[in-house]
């Protein structure tokens, strides 16, 4: 089972939360088609925070994703709720996602380099880390319509999901999407074409999540298919050719994006060159860091799963144990 919507443990459910579906689903759909004609007829009378350009799969996931945790942390029985920090987590990563996709900050990104850097290291980083590091999967799972499990959990979606959850691969998804929209001329296309652009942004926020959910589970074997320490290797190893790709473009005197000129600089005090520095800089120095944090967040789960299984262990009467933890507790 995927770990987004994983196995759901056997305790208590409130019977609501499947109730309202026909209720929300109309108004939701009412409010994105509003949205968008009024995003086509007169974006200049929007607020800042209303999409620049609308996209209906970015706005789906952004509603949906918080509807469906909301009410599976409802219906989770409050002893076996997860900690606060989490849902706060969760909702803070879509936050986010939305800001930088749904907003006129979208306009911006669109005219500076390194502004676009930020919205693409967001979606593809700072969020999913956030959002795999709080692993929603369960709250999430009770909180959805039964439909969405059912395809969730149907065998053409886990079959292939199986196979891109390989550490290996999730690794090389994630540099590969990464690095083709950094290409110049691929980048350039995706400025001047709406639809490609789309495509970029949903990829990333696919890739990130892929790899920071397959790198983050803090599941011990069977639960998770592949050790703590594969997954530590697959969530740091990354880092040295991504630092290598962002240096590049950060430390050199070609100036690899000119066409922002074209598009105008939202800010003409920056220069072309120094705007190409501070989006390599965003690219290289933030992930690094959440990349070397991956073998701590591992670090931790594997304690706290050694200590479960020391609690759970059953001492026969009158033995000694002589035997110290790893961690020297």
């Amino acid at each position: 089972m995927g770990p987004i919507f994983a196995p759901i443990s056997p305790i208590r459910y409130s019977t609501f939360m499947f109730t309202d579906d026909r209720r929300t689903l109309p108004l939701i759909i009412l409010l994105g088609i509003a949205l968008d004609l009024v995003c086509r007829f007169v974006p200049a009378d929007l607020p800042a925070i209303a999409p620049f350009d609308f996209n209906i799969l970015i706005y789906l996931g952004c509603v949906f994703a918080p509807l469906w945790y909301w009410r599976g942390y409802r219906a989770t029985d409050p002893a076996h709720r997860p900690a606060l920090w989490r849902p706060i987590a969760f909702y803070a990563s879509v936050a986010m996602i939305y800001i930088v996709l749904q907003t006129r900050f979208e306009y911006a990104a669109q005219h500076m380099f390194f502004l676009n850097r930020l919205q693409q290291m967001t979606i593809s980083v700072f969020a999913p880390f956030l959002i795999a590091f709080c692993w929603p999967g369960e709250v999430l799972a009770r909180g959805a319509p039964p439909m969405i499990l059912r395809l969730v959990r149907h065998r053409l979606v886990r079959q292939p999901l199986a196979v891109l959850r390989n550490p290996l691969i999730a690794a090389v998804i994630m540099l590969a999407v990464t690095d083709i929209w950094l290409i110049p001329s691929v980048d350039l296309a995706a400025m001047l074409d709406a639809q490609l652009y789309n495509i970029m942004n949903i990829s990333m926020i696919a890739a990130g999540l892929l790899f920071w959910f397959v790198v983050l589970d803090p599941r011990p074997r069977p639960q998770s298919r592949h050790t703590y320490l594969t997954r530590m290797v697959a969530g740091f190893l990354p880092m040295f050719p991504a630092v290598l790709v962002a240096a590049t473009i950060a430390l050199s005197n070609t100036d690899f994006y000119s066409f922002y000129n074209l598009c105008g600089r939202l800010y003409p005090g920056i220069s072309a060159h120094y705007d190409q520095l501070l989006g390599g800089m965003i690219q290289w120095i933030p992930p690094g860091m959440l990349n070397s944090a991956v073998l701590f967040v591992l670090l931790n789960a594997l304690r706290q799963q050694e200590e479960k299984t020391v609690e759970a262990t059953q001492i026969p009467v009158g033995a000694r144990v002589i035997e110290a933890k790893w961690t020297g507790r």
